[in-house]
Order: C-alpha cells, then sequence, then structure tokens
C-alpha cells in the first residue's frame, strides 16, 4: 500500500503565502536601504561641493586688501543688503594675478630683484612705494625692468634712486582701466551675492545660487554654493583698541567705515551660510526650525539664517567660516 502524500492545496497556499511575505519584505528593505544610500551619497555629494566653495571664499576674504596702497578710498570690504564687496589685487581664480614683485631704482629705472609671481607672464602691474605705502604708477614688465611708468593722471613718473619698490601683476582690464575697482589704484573688485538664474533642479524653488563676480561691471558671475537658502556675513571689530576682541565686539553687522580702520580694527570675518542637502525627501521632516518674527530660522552662534518657505521635506545644513584677513 502507497502511504506517500504530496501537498493539499492548503499546504502549498500557506507556503506561498509565507514565501511572498518574505520576499515582499526583502523587497521593502532592498528599496528602503537603496533610497537610503542615494539619500545619503546626494547628502556627501553636496558636502564635497559646498567645502570647495567655502574653501574659495576662505581664500578671497584671507587677501582682502592685498596689494592695495594706504591711499585707496574705496573700501576694500563692505557688506551691503546681502552682498559681500571686498578689493584686491589678487583674484584667485586667475593665477596671472597671484604674487608679487620687488624692483630696486637704479638711474630711474625699475630693476626687478625678486620675482615672487607664481605666473610669470604676467606684463601689468601696480606698483607701491614701500617707503610711504602710497600708490605710485602703473607699469608693465620687460626684460627684467618695470618700464612705461605711468600715474593714473597718464602722467610719465620717475622713481627715486636706490628706493626699493614692490609691485603687483594685474590683468590688462584693469590695468587699462576698463575693470578697475578701485579710485587711487588698480585693483580687483570681487562682489558675492544671491541669484536664483540658472538654480539646479534639486534646489528648493525658493533657495539662491551664491554667486562670484570679478569686476565693478560684471552682471553675471559664476556659482560658489548652490541652494542656499539664507547668508550672512558679520565683523569683529577691536573697537576700543586694546588688542582684544571683547563680547561686544563681536559680529559687527558691518565693518568700520572707512580703510584706516578697517585694517587697524577688522580683526576677523564671519561667514554664516544656510545651505540645503541632498534633494526633496518626501518621508523625511526638517524638524530643528525656529521662530524669528514671522519666518522659520535655523540658528548657528546666535545668527539667524531664513529658511524658505515648503522647507519641511528638505535638509538644511549651516556653514560658518571665521577669516582672519592676511592683509591688513
Amino acid at each position: 500500500m502507497n502511504n506517500k502524500k504530496g501537498l493539499t492545496v492548503t499546504e502549498l497556499l500557506v507556503t506561498m503565502f509565507i514565501v511572498g511575505i518574505i520576499l515582499a519584505a526583502a523587497y521593502f528593505t532592498y528599496i528602503k536601504l537603496l533610497k537610503g544610500f542615494k539619500s545619503e551619497s546626494s547628502k556627501v555629494a553636496t558636502q564635497i561641493e559646498n567645502l570647495v566653495g567655502l574653501e574659495i571664499i576662505r581664500l578671497d576674504l584671507e587677501h582682502i586688501g592685498y596689494g592695495i596702497p594706504v591711499d585707496e578710498t574705496n573700501k576694500i570690504i563692505d557688506w551691503v543688503n546681502k552682498e559681500l564687496i571686498f578689493r584686491s589685487t589678487l583674484n584667485n581664480t586667475n593665477s596671472i594675478t597671484r604674487g608679487y614683485l620687488l624692483a630696486k631704482c637704479n638711474s630711474g629705472s625699475l630693476d626687478i630683484t625678486y620675482d615672487g609671481r607664481e605666473n610669470p607672464t604676467a606684463v601689468y602691474i601696480s606698483v607701491i612705494d614701500t617707503n610711504t605705502k602710497l600708490f605710485f604708477a602703473a607699469g608693465t614688465i620687460n626684460n627684467g625692468i618695470i618700464e612705461n611708468l605711468m600715474a593714473l593722471n597718464g602722467n610719465t613718473v620717475t622713481c627715486l634712486n636706490n628706493r626699493v619698490y614692490i609691485a603687483y601683476p594685474v590683468r590688462d582690464s584693469v590695468y587699462d582701466g576698463t575693470r578697475n575697482g578701485c579710485v587711487n589704484s588698480l585693483c580687483e573688485e570681487i562682489t558675492y551675492s544671491l541669484s536664483q538664474t540658472n538654480l539646479i533642479d534639486r534646489c528648493n524653488p525658493d533657495t539662491y545660487n551664491l554667486i562670484r563676480k570679478v569686476g565693478p561691471s560684471a552682471t553675471s558671475g559664476e556659482p560658489v554654493l548652490n541652494c542656499v537658502a539664507d547668508w550672512k556675513v558679520t565683523f569683529d571689530i577691536d573697537t576700543d583698541g586694546n588688542g582684544i576682541i571683547d563680547t561686544g565686539e563681536q559680529n559687527q553687522s558691518s565693518p568700520p567705515l572707512n580703510n584706516t580702520d578697517i585694517r587697524n580694527k577688522l580683526k576677523a570675518i564671519n561667514v554664516y551660510i544656510l545651505v540645503q542637502e541632498g534633494r526633496y525627501d518626501a518621508d523625511f521632516t526638517y524638524s530643528q526650525a525656529v521662530d524669528c518674527g514671522s519666518k522659520k530660522c535655523v540658528q548657528i552662534n546666535g545668527q539667524d539664517l531664513e529658511l524658505p518657505t515648503n522647507y519641511e521635506h528638505y535638509r538644511w545644513k549651516p556653514l560658518m567660516i571665521k577669516v582672519k584677513p592676511m592683509d591688513l
């Protein structure tokens, strides 16, 4: 007698049901892990982009006033209506403007004694008298000699024998005055501001690009950071001249009024930026917002940075850098 039995229909259905539950659980776990992986990958990519952008800002702010004489009247740094404007002979994204030249006056000609430029091919230079720290002349370089010395009013000038001068390379558009950011000397004017032009798809539509414009007549610039909700710049100013930044001297809303006070009293520049990390995530709810008047904000170091509308399903990261200018 054959007592072997196969699976009954009920047993088969139960088995298929259990296997289905296991497969469904595995599928949803996989989807969740994949979604988390994509989210983390997007966040990491954003963080790397932010590091690069912050490094450009840091380098720029370290060199405010670089190569600018003491008689320049245009402010070497200012913060107005969320625009950061500063001046320097150095444009960190243009290798032609990097470095300097030391020259000694011999029989009316400026002979180069040391070339500290990264790029030795720059032709146009801004010359400063190291004795007075005043602007001396514009000029050109030819075979180890600074020649064609000319004041900003077009008159030729003669150097004083045995006096040392320092020269900073500048672009031709600065040299010929078409994009000069200074009044009594030659320099670059660089502006950081917020713009919604060419906002990338992953950004909250009410965020901005933080763009960098070079030249006083520039109408557009290059994005340094994407998906910026808000930003703020403050200044640590030694107002009483005691060499110490006291509590009341931190995070001032604007720099000193003139270049003399900027050079003597400005000790640090604080930059606060609120950026979006990753993409829109319907399963995520941002929970660190605080009330600031009629808006919602994120606080960092006592500063309120405003969130955009419909911020809830995005991740927000407050960034801060403190920069001590090198050439004040």
